[in-house]
């Protein structure tokens, strides 16, 4: 899955991305990276997983807390008009990027929405996958989450440790980048 290794980072090349944001302002990648480290979500408007999750979504951290969460949306497919409704509709607050050319989500080698990636203040990967259990396939899904991998790799990060699994297989919809 690619985290494994906590020495492999996301390239420098990367956070000097600029991309626009849901109201059409651009951003640096980068200027947006949280002291102690950046939960990028690879997210879709329209993914029905990432409409389940929306309300955790919501209570991820935003902007001036020391891991700061970011989300993306692949693709020129998605319109900017959708993911302002989507936030607005959840009550989402960190920042929303428009990863139109895929060049963010291609790096980190996502391949479905919702998909999570955690990175340390250097870049280093902490964790990449699944939310946590609750989706066990694509259509199929348990009553409750047993085990919460991101949050419990975000616990990891605060403590400054590692979790206990550093990659688990994303459960969503397909992304459509090239």
């Amino acid at each position: 899955m690619g985290c494994g290794n906590a020495d492999h980072a996301l390239s420098t090349s990367v956070w000097d991305l600029r991309l626009p944001d849901a109201e059409g302002k651009e951003m640096r990648l980068g200027d947006l990276r949280g002291e102690q480290g950046t939960l990028l979500l690879v997210l879709s408007p329209d993914c029905p997983m990432c409409m389940n999750y929306a309300g955790l979504l919501a209570e991820f951290p935003t902007q001036g807390e020391a891991v700061q969460a970011i989300g993306l949306f692949p693709t020129e497919f998605i319109p900017a008009d959708s993911v302002r409704a989507f936030a607005r509709r959840y009550g989402i607050g960190m920042p929303l990027l428009m990863d139109t050319d895929c060049a963010v989500v291609n790096a980190l080698n996502a391949t479905v929405t919702p998909e999570a990636f955690l990175v340390d203040a250097d870049g280093r990967y902490v964790y990449r996958g699944a939310i946590d259990d609750w989706a066990v396939r694509a259509g199929r899904k348990k009553v409750k989450a047993t085990k919460h991998y991101l949050q419990d790799a975000l616990a990891a990060l605060r403590n400054g440790g590692l979790p206990e699994q550093r990659a688990v297989q994303a459960v969503g919809c397909v992304l459509e980048c090239e």
